[in-house]
């Protein structure tokens, strides 16, 4: 899936440029308000159990300083990715042992005849395994300049 798609389910509302939370429920909750206050999703409590349940199965933090919240709840009626960044670093129970600077949440309903979650969650994964695109990344000062370097690639 070409990475200008998946970026399609995101917007500059849905952007965090600094995370100022210290530890991995803190990021959470703060994650889960930017959705809420970002688009039309009624259900704070609902996306954050959703988050706090996948979290408890493994850490989405399954890359070098990038963690990937993901799942699927009827509290959304479309496919939702929240970009954040946190230039201090969280300790989100990463493989590696390592803080956490870049997170990619995915949000969808559990009817998606397209697979837009699956290949979006995919497709995310499979670009930021490059180390000077993750630097790159944690440059950006805003969304354009994010979205721009995720398309570079």
């Amino acid at each position: 899936m070409d990475i200008a798609e998946v970026l399609k389910h995101s917007s500059v509302d849905l952007f965090l440029s600094d995370i100022q939370a210290k530890d991995k429920q803190g990021t959470l909750a703060a994650l889960v308000d930017c959705l809420i206050t970002a688009t039309d999703i009624k259900n704070p409590d609902t996306i954050l159990q959703m988050l706090q349940s996948r979290e408890n199965l493994g850490s989405t933090a399954v890359g070098p300083g990038v963690a990937f919240p993901h799942g699927r709840t009827l509290a959304v009626q479309r496919l939702t990715i929240l970009i954040a960044k946190s230039k201090n670093g969280v300790d989100f129970d990463s493989e590696d042992g390592n803080p956490t600077h870049l997170f990619f949440v995915l949000v969808a309903p559990p009817q998606d005849s397209g697979h837009q979650y699956i290949k979006s969650l995919a497709a995310l994964i499979d670009r930021i395994q490059d180390a000077d695109l993750r630097e790159k990344l944690m440059a950006a000062d805003d969304y354009d300049s994010f979205c721009s370097v995720m398309k570079e690639g």
